[in-house]
């Protein structure tokens, strides 16, 4: 089954889970960023495209390291922020912390990129 999302409900879903924008020219970049600091998880949106579909989307989801399901989650809301640092957990990718105080005691270059 092909997907296809309009880009003001992917860009919308993006902010509610955790991801920050900043624009660079025509297009708009989507970091994800965990307990405040900025991750390695990017992905863009181009101005005056209306709708997604097909490669673009798998791009997304590659570029955000997850499945088609849990991408097509995560637009249509069912993935809610919680469950998306789950995921990510999950895989290794980011820390699972279980106290804030952890957090400080793991080098954040060695997990989170600095720029």
């Amino acid at each position: 089954m092909t997907s296809v999302y309009k880009t003001k409900d992917i860009e919308s879903a993006l902010l509610k889970k955790g991801f920050r924008e900043t624009r660079k020219g025509a297009h708009k970049r989507y970091t994800y960023h965990f307990k405040e600091n900025k991750t390695e998880f990017v992905t863009y949106t181009s101005h005056g495209v209306t709708e997604y579909s097909g490669s673009i989307l798998s791009l997304m989801k590659n570029q955000l390291s997850l499945d088609r399901k849990q991408f097509d989650d995560l637009v249509s809301c069912p993935l809610t922020k919680e469950k998306l640092a789950e995921v990510y957990k999950d895989k290794g990718i980011i820390p699972n912390f279980s106290k804030k105080e952890d957090t400080e005691k793991i080098s954040a270059s060695k997990l989170f990129r600095n720029n």
